[in-house]
C-alpha cells in the first residue's frame, strides 16, 4: 500500500507491491509518527522563554480602566559586591482607578523573570527571582497620553546555588519608579496608545538583608555568602534598573 496526499488528507490506495515493501513502508510511517509527536514535545520547549508562560496574557479585574503588557529588558540587579547583568521579565497588568488617580498593578502570577547569572566577586552562580506579592503604585499621565510616571512597591527575593546549597536573599522591597530614586534617575515612558510606550525604571532605596540560614542554605554557607557580596546593605547601596516597554491589547 502506499500514501497519496490530497490537502491535508491521507488516502490509501492499493498497489502491487510485495510483502517486503509494504513492511517497509509500514516502518516509515512509523518512524514519521514518532518523529512528529517528539516535535510536538519539543517545540513548545524551544520557542516559549520562562517569562512568557503566564505573564503574556491576563484578565481584566473589576473595576480596572484597561490592561497592559509590558516587557523590562538590559537589566541590572546590584546587591553590595553581587552583581547580575540582563535582568529581564515580563508581565501583564491592570489599570485601576480614574484619570488623576489611576493605579497600576501586576499579580504575582502575571510577572516572570527567566533564570540569571550573578557574580559574587570572580564566582557566577545561577539565580532565580521569585515576586512575592503584587506589584502595585500610581501611573500618572501626560498631555494627549503621550507620556506617563509610574512608581511600582514590589516584593521580590532571590534564590541561588553556592556550593550545592540552595540560599534566599530577601525579602527585597525596591519601588521601582521611572523617576528619581537614591542616586539613580528612570526615564518617563514616552510613546503613544497605539506604538507603545518605553522608559527605563529604578530602584536605589531598598534594604538589603543578610542572607539567612535554612534548611537549605547552612550557617556556614549563608555566612560565606554574606562575606562574599558584604550583606546586609542599608538603603542607597543595592540598586535595580531596568529598561520597559508598555503596550495594550
Amino acid at each position: 500500500m502506499v500514501g497519496e496526499r490530497s490537502g491535508r488528507t491521507m488516502h490509501i490506495l492499493p498497489t502491487s507491491f510485495s510483502r517486503p515493501q509494504v513492511k517497509r513502508s509500514r516502518i516509515r510511517i512509523r518512524v514519521r509518527v514518532r518523529v512528529l509527536v517528539l516535535a510536538s514535545l519539543f517545540v513548545p520547549f524551544a520557542s516559549v522563554s520562562p517569562a512568557s508562560a503566564s505573564a503574556t496574557s491576563c484578565a481584566e479585574p473589576a473595576g480596572a480602566a484597561a490592561t497592559f503588557h509590558a516587557v523590562f529588558t538590559d537589566g541590572t540587579m546590584v546587591l553590595g559586591r553581587a552583581t547580575s547583568h540582563g535582568l529581564r521579565a515580563k508581565a501583564c497588568g491592570a489599570v485601576i482607578g480614574k484619570t488623576g488617580a489611576m493605579r497600576l498593578t501586576i499579580q504575582p502570577g502575571n510577572i516572570a523573570f527567566p533564570a540569571v547569572s550573578v557574580k559574587i566577586l570572580f564566582i557566577h552562580v545561577p539565580a532565580t527571582i521569585t515576586v512575592n506579592a503584587p506589584l502595585s503604585g500610581p501611573f500618572k499621565t501626560g498631555p494627549g497620553l503621550k507620556s506617563a510616571e509610574v512608581s511600582l512597591k514590589a516584593n521580590l527575593s532571590a534564590s541561588f546555588t553556592l556550593l550545592g546549597f540552595n540560599c534566599d536573599i530577601g525579602p527585597l522591597k525596591p519601588t521601582l519608579t521611572t523617576g528619581k530614586s537614591g542616586s539613580l534617575h528612570g526615564m518617563t515612558f514616552t510613546g503613544d496608545i497605539e506604538k507603545g510606550y518605553t522608559g527605563k525604571v529604578v530602584a536605589n532605596d531598598f534594604v538589603v538583608p543578610a542572607i539567612q540560614s535554612s534548611k537549605t542554605c547552612p550557617k556556614l554557607v549563608a555566612a560565606m555568602a554574606n562575606t562574599l557580596a558584604g550583606l546586609p546593605l542599608a538603603p542607597g547601596k543595592a540598586s535595580i534598573s531596568m529598561e520597559g516597554a508598555i503596550t495594550t491589547p
